[in-house]
């Protein structure tokens, strides 16, 4: 595997493949070498283009470690709920208040709305509803 497993170009190659599985068992991180599982292969390209995004120090590693968390919590909740297709007439199901928590979560952490849209598979609209709907802070809104 080497360095290719971080390198962008090949991520965005792999995840546009149409034999790319839909998930990475293992990858490092090209920032601290700490070690993820289960990684959505769509997301790989951003969280190694993030990494370039931080500076090269503690603070950096550590920005980068939780937004990095923040974003695969959102790609895995989405996963396993599919938001879009939450019935937005009808209040907050329990369903759509655990993807609120780590929209929140994502938000807080400091990803960019782009970013949270991406790793949910969601228009940044959308995102935005379910968010009002379900972060009772909105301090994230005004970041937006």
């Amino acid at each position: 595997m080497g360095q290719r497993w971080n390198n962008p170009d090949y991520l965005a190659e792999l995840a546009k493949a149409d034999d790319a599985p839909e998930l990475i068992k293992f990858w490092r991180a090209p920032v601290f070498r700490e070690k993820f599982y289960n990684i959505p292969v769509f997301l790989l390209p951003r969280l190694s283009q993030l990494a370039t995004e931080v500076p090269s120090t503690d603070l950096g590693r550590r920005i980068y470690y939780e937004r990095a968390h923040a974003l695969l919590a959102v790609a895995d909740v989405a996963r396993s709920t599919k938001p879009a297709a939450f019935d937005l007439d009808e209040p907050p199901s329990a369903t759509e208040r655990e993807f609120g928590f780590v929209l929140g979560q994502a938000f807080h952490e400091g990803c960019s709305l782009a970013d949270v849209s991406f790793a949910a598979r969601l228009a940044s609209e959308l995102v935005v509803t379910i968010g009002k709907r379900t972060i009772r802070r909105t301090e994230w809104l005004k970041r937006l």
